[in-house]
């Protein structure tokens, strides 16, 4: 229905949720992802899944955070050739994106936020 994403998942990364089958629906929903076919045991023993965009591609991988457990103070980038063109569809999707951004090494870039509050940068390097 949307087409593939005009972003990227450049390397495998995680990210903690408070509720497995939510966060799984939301960034299907959200983001356009597909769950991958992993036979694969998360270390830490907890529920997961893997996410990508397409068979073979990178993964997002959720993992449902102990209970009272605090966020994770990390975040993780995807990446696009196009800024503008990401932050559109993103917000197209009903993502709240913020305002584009720049850092001291010319990075652009601008963030959004799950639905548990993980911050996630979209980055177009020079």
């Amino acid at each position: 229905m949307w087409g593939k994403p005009p972003w990227f998942i450049s390397d495998n990364f995680g990210v903690a949720v408070r509720n497995l089958s939510r966060g799984r629906d939301w960034y299907k929903e959200k983001l356009g992802l597909h769950e991958a076919k992993t036979n694969r045991e998360e270390d830490s023993g907890l529920p997961f899944v893997d996410l990508q965009i397409s068979k073979g591609d990178s993964c997002i991988t959720l993992v449902e955070a102990e209970p009272g457990s605090s966020a994770a103070d990390t975040r993780p980038i995807l990446f696009t050739k196009n800024l503008e063109k990401a932050r559109q569809w993103f917000s197209d999707r009903g993502v709240a994106v913020g305002p584009m951004q720049g850092d001291s090494g010319g990075n652009q870039f601008f963030q959004f936020t799950d639905l548990d509050g993980n911050n996630i940068e979209v980055c177009v390097e020079p």
